[in-house]
């Protein structure tokens, strides 16, 4: 399994995009970047990630989850629970927002909320993230 670093450090090479290109790009402090790049930062903040993400072109799963280590055509017992779980949560959280978004739009958040809990030890619905996300992708 990669690591956040990692991948980000493979994308950025893949890219040829340097620290300073992601701190112009993101308004980042490259300290920041420095110390999630070398992996002292344990737990970057998701608007960060998301920056950086953006910055190198890629949505912010790209970084998060490793795609080789889902199947996306069988999903074990345990996994479907969690992606029940995180369906209904981020349903709620669009209703109580009073959003209104496309469908299309919404199956998108709910994956990428599914792929950002299943990586949490143990896998976990972030309802912070959801709210982030959320707020993020507005219709």
């Amino acid at each position: 399994m990669a690591s956040v670093q990692t991948k980000i450090t493979e994308l950025m090479t893949q890219k040829k995009i340097t620290v300073l290109d992601i701190e112009k790009n993101t308004g980042i402090n490259r300290n920041t970047i420095y110390s999630i790049l070398s992996g002292t930062s344990k737990n970057p903040s998701a608007s960060n990630l998301q920056l950086i993400a953006k910055a190198l072109g890629v949505p912010l799963q790209a970084i998060l989850v490793d795609e080789a280590e889902i199947r996306s055509d069988l999903l074990n017992h345990k996994q479907m629970e969690t992606l029940r779980d995180v369906t209904t949560a981020t349903i709620n959280m669009i209703i109580e927002k009073n959003n209104e978004m496309p469908l299309d739009k919404i199956v998108s958040l709910i994956k990428e909320v599914y792929l950002y809990s299943i990586k949490l030890n143990p896998p976990s619905i972030d309802n912070r993230f959801i709210d982030w996300l959320i707020d993020k992708n507005k219709y």
